[in-house]
């Protein structure tokens, strides 16, 4: 009796030889996961599945995936920059806080975890690199704008009002 091959594509471009399990794939294309049984009881619990997260700063968020209240907050949303900015660092601090609680949660157990802790670790030192990028655009931005605002719009006001003052005087 012949066995059913996986025939998944490989990196060499080839169909997979290994034998095929129930679902047609082998062990390494597939074949072990079977995901959830009931599909319709479980299609809600997998929308932004968040079972792998450690961190949260590789967290993807997608506008479907967000409750009421934080659609209600997407939409509060400033777009101005330096409203962004300003908004942007303080999250920031907010996450490295986070970020130390999980750390001393972590010391506080039986036996902690060093790699967890690391792990934790570089996610702090890459937010605080972004806070680092974030202050230096933020010091670029403020100077554009103080280029922009080279006092023309200030001699147009008093022109303007000059102007008036002629017509009602």
């Amino acid at each position: 009796m012949e066995q059913k091959r996986c025939g998944a594509k490989t990196k060499s471009g080839e169909a997979c030889k290994k034998t095929a399990l129930k679902n047609g794939r082998c062990k390494l294309h597939g074949g072990k996961s079977t995901g959830p049984k009931d599909r319709a009881k479980h299609s809600e619990s997998l929308k932004g599945n968040k079972n792998a997260l450690k961190h949260g700063l590789y967290e993807t968020i997608w506008l479907d995936t967000l409750t009421e209240e934080e659609q209600e907050l997407y939409h509060q949303v400033s777009i101005d920059p330096n409203v962004q900015v300003d908004s942007e660092y303080r999250l920031s601090e907010l996450r490295i806080r986070r970020m130390l609680i999980r750390i001393q949660q972590e010391e506080q157990k039986d036996k902690p975890d060093p790699a967890e802790i690391r792990a934790i670790e570089d996610a702090i030192t890459k937010v605080q690199m972004n806070v680092a990028t974030l202050i230096r655009e933020n010091g670029k931005l403020r100077d554009m704008q103080k280029q922009k605002s080279d006092g023309s719009l200030d001699q147009l006001v008093e022109i303007l009002q000059q102007a008036r003052s002629k017509f009602q005087g």
